[in-house]
């Protein structure tokens, strides 16, 4: 038996074997992540061409991050817009406390301006 890379048909390992490979060697090397065994990515031995494979686990990870802070600048908008409505309202009730008076006093203005004038109170008419 050889030490090359064989399949039984002279070439070299067929691609879903180094396909395989590689996500058994990312899980592995996951796992000795999580239990803090750092020797044990370096015991599999390396497979040429798989340094380029997609890792569907960091992309999901990226992608979730990125769907994390979306949500987060739209509660900070939201929150923002919260603010902005406050103070709008804040200024419509200083503006109806300044209008109040004003109608009161037009209101009374014309009044005395259809008493000058000897119109008849439209309620008599």
């Amino acid at each position: 038996m050889t030490d090359h890379d064989d399949d039984g048909t002279g070439g070299s390992i067929p691609r879903p074997v180094r396909d395989l490979i590689a996500q058994l060697r990312g899980v592995a090397e996951g796992l000795a992540g999580l239990t803090g065994l750092s020797g044990l990515a370096e015991s599999f031995p390396a497979v040429p061409g798989l340094t380029s494979l997609p890792r569907p686990a960091a992309l999901s990870a990226a992608q979730l991050s990125a769907v994390t802070s979306t949500v987060a600048a739209q509660r900070r908008s939201i929150e923002a817009m919260q603010a902005q409505l406050q103070a709008f309202d804040e200024q419509l009730g200083v503006m109806e406390k300044i209008l109040e008076p004003i109608t009161a006093w037009i209101a009374t203005l014309a009044a005395l301006e259809d008493t000058v004038r000897g119109a008849r109170p439209a309620a008599d008419a």
